[in-house]
């Protein structure tokens, strides 16, 4: 109820923000030409089939080039004319799709506000239309790059805010889940914009509506690579539900040290692609055990034998060599080899010390035995919080790199990373049945 109410809030915000921004494009730009209602109608109209296309990229996210004619409309008609052309048709889109009044209302509206802004920066920074300046000037330039970037950053921020309320998250984690591959893309897809405007003004409305198949094919391009990386991920949890199958009890563990990872590479300001790559590190840094050696080794309920670890331990060095097999993966080789190495160089395999262990290998370390402490053992309950950073503190410049492990403890990462804790632990309870913990209780693990 909580979370409808925040969301009916948001929706109502937007609205009003639409109407405001509206209200105020028709005050400063009152006047428009028979040429730019043409130009508001024919993109409006464009627009309207793009998204129509729209390609559903997960539950809450789809993918669309409406606004590449949206942004045309807005260049060749920054009036309120083009804004309410642009929520007409976003509006039309919605009744066919039958969705619901409060989804169909914000769609509207921020395709509404996301148009009035840009008109309004476009106008403020002394912009031209091609149909009022036949040529392409230098001085555009600069309207046209603060009208594109208004548009996409009003259509981004709306879109990410009123998701994060919807799926009880927040708006910046949806933000890098719809711009990591997306964002490129759109910039790139930007020149088409002032293109079609140009197109419409040189030679007419007809033409504009022959040379929209390139429009098509942008589409295309964003939905191939979309789905191309959708397959990859979802390779690569092919992979990690093989591995856990193999040990019910770490079920979710290289999920969890892949998130956790991921939240302690940001809190200490790695680059964004670096992040990413230590991401893929951790989902796979046990895939060495999907040999099949270690399967009776994984079962066994009683202790290891010294044979029987070293089998274990060889587990980081076997899952480099998969990963080695795939050449787009080439890069996180050595931190997947080296993820058990230690600052003091008493880990494995490599006996590595200090600043020779990659760096994303130095993260998954940490990552890996956070989740170890705050995950039900056998012989111990998880680890309450304070407990963990107090270990942490410890180890520092032995088991962990002390530069990594101080930036983070000073960091708000912390707190990020033990609410993902406490969400995990909602999601999963401690197990109830006696038996099952009995015999769990005989099992001895190695971190």
């Amino acid at each position: 109820m909580r979370t409808a109410n925040k969301l009916h809030r948001f929706v109502f915000l937007t609205s009003g923000m639409a109407v405001v921004a509206f209200a105020s494009l028709t005050v400063l730009s009152p006047g428009f030409s028979r040429l730019q209602v043409e130009a508001a109608l024919c993109f409006a109209f464009i627009g309207l089939l793009s998204h129509a296309l729209l390609y559903r990229t997960t539950s809450s996210v789809g993918g669309t080039v409406s606004f590449i004619p949206f942004l045309a409309g807005v260049v060749s008609a920054p009036s309120w004319v083009t804004v309410l052309a642009i929520a007409g048709a976003a509006g039309i889109v919605e009744i066919r799709a039958k969705r619901a009044p409060i989804k169909a209302i914000f769609n509207t509206a921020q395709f509404a506000l996301a148009s009035s802004i840009a008109s309004l920066v476009f106008n403020g920074l002394g912009g031209v239309t091609p149909l009022q300046h036949p040529a392409f000037v230098v001085e555009l330039i600069l309207p046209l790059v603060g009208a594109f970037g208004a548009y996409l950053l009003v259509n981004k921020v709306a879109v990410s805010a009123v998701i994060g309320i919807a799926e009880g998250g927040d708006g910046w984690s949806v933000w890098r889940r719809i711009t990591d591959t997306a964002l490129l893309y759109d910039v790139l897809s930007l020149p088409f914009a002032y293109g079609y405007a140009r197109v419409f003004s040189d030679l007419g409305w007809q033409w504009v509506i022959a040379l929209s198949l390139p429009l098509l094919g942008v589409r295309q391009l964003y939905r191939t690579n979309w789905q191309l990386q959708r397959t990859s991920e979802e390779l690569l949890q092919l992979i990690v539900n093989a591995i856990e199958a193999r040990d019910p009890y770490t079920s979710g563990h290289s999920r969890r040290v892949a998130h956790y990872a991921t939240i302690i590479a940001r809190s200490i300001s790695i680059n964004k692609k670096v992040v990413d790559r230590i991401f893929t590190a951790a989902i796979l840094h046990d895939v060495g055990k999907i040999h099949e050696d270690f399967a009776p080794i994984l079962r066994k309920p009683s202790s290891l034998t010294p044979e029987e670890r070293a089998v274990i331990e060889s587990h980081s060095e076997r899952g480099a060599q998969l990963v080695a097999t795939v050449s787009q993966l080439e890069d996180i080789v050595p931190v997947v080899r080296h993820h058990h190495e230690r600052w003091d160089g008493r880990g494995y395999p490599g006996r590595l010390a200090g600043q020779a262990i990659p760096v994303g290998s130095r993260i998954i370390m940490l990552a890996d035995t956070i989740d170890a402490m705050t995950s039900d053992r056998p012989y111990r309950g998880a680890l309450g919080q304070d407990v963990v950073l107090a270990e942490l503190e410890r180890m520092s410049g032995m088991q962990f790199d002390p530069d990594i492990t101080q930036k983070f403890l000073a960091s708000s990462g912390p707190v990020e990373l033990f609410e993902a804790v406490a969400a995990y632990h909602a999601d999963h309870p401690p197990e109830r049945d006696v038996t099952r913990l009995f015999d769990r209780a005989k099992r001895v693990r190695i971190a």
